[in-house]
C-alpha cells in the first residue's frame, strides 16, 4: 500500500468544533486551537494538522471580526463603505501573513510525515525489522516517536494488523501475507473486533506470566497469531533528509539515490 506524500491527518470532530467556535466566538475558538497545539504537537502526526487548524482558525477569526465591524455601523453610506473596506484590507495584510505561514509550514510537516511513514513501511514490511531501536536508528527519530507513529499506522490501516509489545513489533501473520501479496484492504481495520482483542489480551497475559517457558528462540514472548518479522539483511540502512525539499529518502544498499519529489541526488 503506497502512502501518499504529503500525508494529511484528517481533522477530528473536536477540530471541526474549534473552527465553528472560531467563527461564532473567535476568542474562544482561537484559544482552543492554541491549547490543541500545545497538548498534541509532540506527536509527529499532529504537527501539520495543528498548523493547518491554526490557519483555518485565523481565516474564520478574520471573517468573524469583519462581521462584528460591519455591525458597528449605524448607517452604511459611501464613507462608511470606504472606511470598512480600508479597515478590512489593512487587517488582512497583517492577519493573513501568519495565516499563510501556518498553511505552508503545515504542508511541509505533512510532507515530512508522509516520507517518515514510507520509511516505517519500508522498515517493517520490506526489511522486516522487529525492534523499535532498529527502526529508530533507521528513521532517526526517538523510540517514543517510533512507537506512536507505528501505532498510528496500525490504527489507520497503513500497515498490516499489528502491535508493539516491550519494544518489539508483532504483525498478524495472515494480514502480513495478504499485504505482501497485494491483497491487503481496509477491512483488516475492522476484522479484529473488541472481543478478539480481549481474547488476545488474556492469552498474552498468560504467556507473559510464563515468559521463561513461552519465549521464542530469541527470548521474546510472542502473542498467538502474530509474528515478528525477520530482520533485514541490508548493511547500515538509513534515511537521509533531502537538502532540496526536506523529504526523507530511504537508502538501503545504495549510497546515493535521486529524491522522488524534487529530483536532487541524495548521498549517504
Amino acid at each position: 500500500m503506497e502512502i501518499p506524500v504529503p500525508y494529511k491527518v484528517r481533522f477530528s470532530t473536536f477540530d471541526t468544533w474549534i473552527i465553528i467556535l472560531t467563527l461564532l466566538v473567535f476568542p474562544v475558538g482561537g484559544l482552543l486551537a492554541f491549547i490543541r497545539l500545545a497538548s498534541t504537537h509532540h506527536h509527529n502526526k499532529a504537527k501539520g494538522r495543528n498548523l493547518r487548524l491554526l490557519g483555518w482558525a485565523m481565516v474564520f477569526s478574520y471573517i468573524s471580526i469583519m462581521i462584528i465591524l460591519y455591525l458597528t455601523y449605524d448607517t452604511f453610506g459611501e464613507e462608511e463603505q470606504i472606511d470598512y473596506l480600508t479597515s478590512g484590507i489593512v487587517l488582512a495584510i497583517y492577519w493573513f501573513l501568519p495565516t499563510l505561514i501556518f498553511f505552508l509550514v503545515g504542508h511541509r510537516l505533512d510532507k515530512k510525515f508522509g516520507s517518515l511513514l514510507q520509511v516505517y513501511q519500508e522498515a517493517v514490511v520490506s526489511m522486516r525489522l522487529t525492534s523499535v531501536e532498529q527502526i529508530r536508528n533507521l528513521s532517526q527519530t526517538s523510540p517514543a516517536d517510533v512507537t506512536r507513529d507505528l501505532t498510528f499506522m496500525f490504527e489507520e490501516g497503513l500497515l498490516p494488523e499489528g502491535r508493539i509489545i516491550n519494544g518489539t513489533v508483532y504483525i498478524q501473520q495472515q494480514a502480513l501475507e495478504d499485504y505482501l501479496s497485494g491483497e491487503y484492504e481496509e477491512e483488516y481495520d475492522d476484522e479484529y473486533d473488541e472481543e478478539n482483542d480481549e481474547e488476545y489480551d488474556d492469552e498474552y497475559d498468560d504467556e507473559y506470566d510464563e515468559e521463561d517457558s513461552a519465549s521464542d528462540e530469541k527470548g521474546h514472548g510472542r502473542p498467538s497469531g502474530f509474528q515478528s518479522p525477520v530482520s533485514g539483511q541490508s548493511s547500515s540502512p538509513k534515511s537521509v533528509e533531502c537538502p532540496g525539499c526536506g523529504a526523507r529518502v530511504f537508502l538501503g544498499a545504495e549510497r546515493e539515490k535521486e529524491c522522488e519529489y524534487c529530483g536532487n541526488v541524495v548521498c549517504a
